[in-house]
């Protein structure tokens, strides 16, 4: 496996992967384990996609927030991830369970799961959060994304695929202006906008989350004050666009290939 390259800039950086989905469009194979668990291929599992972006990318500094089901997901972390990193040189791929710090709950929804390890967020001081979620099926290259980032002097950024517009009511779906600017978010639309000179398609969020720190944890904070659904898609992402400068970053397949390949393992199916 390429481990990556660590740059100044990767190391201002914790990537949070949300794993705590019980994924029960994807009975049986979830009886016993998390979403982000289910193997495939033997050994592998559905979160190892989202893990491998990160080793690759130069990401040295990555917290897997659990909660339903963990004991597999955590095996497979320890035995099969945790070696990689060095702890003497502050990297670390770990397991973090529901910390109850701030509520006596679990995660009642994506920001909520990013707020209730805010100290251990503000403990580690990353200038940049990237908020991954690990059980997403794709090759990516978050350096590249980070880029963009800092080139539009972006508080978020938001990677994004084109799609079918008749898919894309069940995605978060994004509005830009000509520079890439993000002026408008709806999650799961039942009539999704389509893109400016392409009737047929719409751009939809892939998941992937690139904020600056404390402008996120102040937002995180202040929706935690209030009755939403502490969620990114629906509450986080439509309010900070009002203030915030947020892009969206048009996903580059690390695979080369002609169609963009990104999935959200949500079915057997697929």
């Amino acid at each position: 496996m390429n481990k990556g390259r660590k740059n100044k800039k990767t190391k201002d950086m914790l990537a949070i992967i949300l794993a705590g989905g019980k994924g029960e469009r994807l009975h049986p194979l979830t009886i016993h384990r998390a979403k982000p668990a289910v193997p495939f291929g033997g050994k592998y599992r559905i979160i190892d996609f989202t893990l491998s972006n990160c080793i690759n990318s130069g990401i040295r500094k990555i917290a897997v927030l659990t909660q339903y089901k963990s004991l597999s997901l955590n095996r497979h972390l320890a035995l099969g991830w945790e070696h990689l990193l060095n702890p003497e040189l502050d990297e670390f791929i770990i397991s973090v369970p529901p910390q109850k710090r701030v509520a006596e709950r679990w995660y009642e929804g994506t920001a909520d799961a990013v707020y209730q390890n805010i100290y251990f967020i503000e403990k580690e001081a990353p200038a940049y959060l990237l908020i991954l979620s690990g059980d997403h099926v794709y090759k990516m290259d978050y350096s590249e994304m980070f880029r963009f980032h800092l080139s539009k002097g972006a508080v978020g950024t938001i990677a994004a695929i084109e799609m079918d517009r008749e898919k894309a009511s069940s995605f978060g779906v994004i509005e830009v202006d000509e520079k890439s600017r993000i002026i408008g978010f709806k999650e799961k639309p039942k009539k999704p906008k389509s893109m400016p000179g392409s009737p047929n398609h719409a751009l939809v969020s892939m998941g992937v989350y690139l904020f600056n720190t404390q402008d996120v944890l102040s937002e995180l904070m202040s929706d935690a004050l209030r009755s939403t659904a502490h969620d990114f898609g629906r509450n986080i992402i439509p309010g900070m666009i009002e203030t915030k400068k947020l892009f969206a970053y048009n996903f580059k397949d690390e695979n080369k290939k002609k169609a963009k390949y990104w999935r959200d393992v949500g079915a057997i199916d697929g």
